[in-house]
């Protein structure tokens, strides 16, 4: 695990984005296909489930295998939309293969609206979002513009029973020690990584893995 505990959240931001890039497109490619089989033995996905995930950006952690593999075990799958940007509002909306998509004003693709309706974050199953970094509590740090922050807001009343399980994909460097949370953070329950599924102890003396 690295230790950053004392670089501040923006230099961790800048510094986590510099290993990203730093990646070759065969690790890119090795680590997704990690994503995958780690996600198969986790047994992560079974039919039915309504499963969020994400279309990757840049050099985020890239979960297009973890899509793949949601959909053949018959998940419904949605990805994020952002609704407003004045308000960081992002809803989740269905996600087909072969869906027409737009790019964003942040570079992110995403499926265009139509008739298509939001589904409310309290009827998914599971989201998978990505992360910069992640700390051994389930804290995360995100890009720093706040959709994500927001959108999980109403999940913040307890984790021990709370639907949906939220599981952050990342390289395994991008998790850290210690960052400092805010009020409002909610926590993950897991972290996958190129390397392991590592779950988030609702009790702070159990183990990580």
């Amino acid at each position: 695990m690295s230790h950053e505990r004392d670089l501040s959240r923006e230099a961790l931001r800048r510094e986590m984005r510099k290993r990203r890039r730093a990646l070759s497109a065969s690790e890119r490619a090795l680590a997704s296909r990690h994503f995958r089989s780690i996600a198969v033995r986790a047994r992560l996905f079974r039919s039915g489930l309504r499963v969020a995930l994400y279309l990757p950006y840049g050099h985020e952690a890239d979960c297009r295998s973890l899509i793949q593999l949601a959909r053949a075990r018959g998940c419904i799958l949605y990805v994020p939309r952002i609704l407003s940007y004045r308000k960081f509002a992002m809803r989740f909306v269905p996600h087909h293969p072969n869906a027409s998509l737009r790019t964003n004003r942040h570079g992110i693709d995403e499926p265009l609206l139509g008739n298509v309706a939001p589904i409310s974050i309290q009827q998914l199953d599971l989201v998978v979002l990505p992360a910069i970094a992640v700390d051994a509590r389930g804290y995360r740090l995100g890009s720093g513009a706040g959709f994500y922050d927001r959108a999980l807001q109403r999940l913040r009343a307890g984790r021990r029973w709370r639907k949906p399980k939220l599981i952050a994909l990342t390289y395994d460097f991008q998790r850290v020690e210690h960052l400092t949370s805010h009020p409002w953070d909610v926590p993950v329950d897991a972290i996958l990584t190129d390397k392991h599924l590592y779950r988030i102890p609702t009790d702070p003396h159990e183990s990580l893995t």
